[in-house]
């Protein structure tokens, strides 16, 4: 009996090892989409010399079709939805363990949710890039779970959930959604518009401890491994006024941070196009069109502050 059922146990565990094992894959074959630029950021070899870093705001925002065709960069866009700074410091070491230094950060500030901690968003899209040792020891200081999701099938399977299953399946199929072409070199196109006025709650925001802390790590890492790092806030609707009661002294804080470590601040949340609802997905997102707008200024401030080559604004 005791036999019988150590066969049965057996056998159940290699097929779910094994079935887990072609799911992620067929997750990791994408040629186009998230776990294409999920493979290239964190199992692959690269060697971009600039690198956009932040939260959702930055996958958006940075465009790096446009800003590599302006400035003759090699960009990619490294932001994940919903990183801390905390997350965005361990994603930064996980890129950098198969791929070379870039010469440039751009560090999105994310003034409008400093003020919240956070976990790793979405944890369950990185199961299959754990293997990355890196990643999977950063990770786990963050969410201890993470190293049991990668050695226990058992475990990770029942997180696996439906949106990353259909995911695999289309992928095994070779079925494309059009949402896969929208994402190149780790920037997020969106064509979606706010076309009113959303309901905002007022809030204060302003760097928790911790967020302060590892904004600080962020800062410190790039010194100690020369890399030039820009700290960049990107525009908000209004410019966040009609969200964020002390903005101001948010930015107040970034300025200093920038000032004590000999950086650069280019602070663009308040440009003249941020009253515009049909640049905007929601309040703090920005659509493809707006992207491009900002993009192209940040390229004219890169090219003529950075490359010290004239380009027109």
């Amino acid at each position: 009996m005791i036999k019988k059922a150590l066969i049965y146990f057996s056998i159940v565990t290699l097929a779910l090892y094994g079935l887990r094992y072609c799911h992620w894959q067929n997750l990791l074959s994408q040629k186009n989409g998230y776990y294409a630029k999920y493979r290239t950021a964190f199992l692959e070899k690269n060697n971009f010399d600039v690198i956009f870093l932040g939260s959702s705001r930055a996958a958006m925002h940075y465009n790096t079709a446009l800003f590599d065709s302006l400035t003759g960069s090699n960009s990619f866009n490294l932001s994940l939805s919903g990183a801390t700074p905390r997350v965005s410091l361990a994603v930064l070491k996980a890129y950098l363990q198969n791929s070379s230094l870039p010469k440039y950060i751009f560090l999105e500030t994310d003034l409008h949710n400093v003020n919240v901690n956070g976990d790793i968003m979405e944890f369950n899209n990185y199961f299959p890039l754990l293997k990355n040792e890196t990643l999977r020891e950063e990770f786990n200081k963050i969410d201890p779970r993470m190293k049991y999701f990668y050695y226990n099938a058992y475990y990770s399977w029942p997180y696996t959930g439906y949106k990353n299953i259909s995911t695999g399946l289309r992928s095994a199929l070779n079925i494309k959604f059009s949402s896969d072409e929208e994402i190149y070199k780790g920037h997020i196109m969106n064509n979606e518009r706010m076309m009113c006025l959303q309901h905002s709650n007022q809030y204060n925001g302003g760097f928790t401890a911790m967020n302060g802390k590892y904004f600080g790590e962020v800062i410190a890492f790039c010194k100690q491994k020369n890399i030039k790092l820009i700290l960049v806030t990107s525009p908000m609707f209004a410019g966040g006024k009609i969200d964020l009661t002390n903005k101001q002294q948010i930015v107040t804080v970034v300025d200093a941070y920038a000032w004590i470590n000999g950086l650069q601040h280019w602070n663009l949340s308040s440009t003249p196009y941020c009253n515009q609802r049909e640049l905007f997905v929601d309040h703090f997102h920005m659509n493809r069109n707006g992207a491009r707008l900002f993009t192209s200024k940040l390229a004219y401030l890169y090219s003529n502050n950075c490359q010290k080559k004239a380009l027109n604004p």
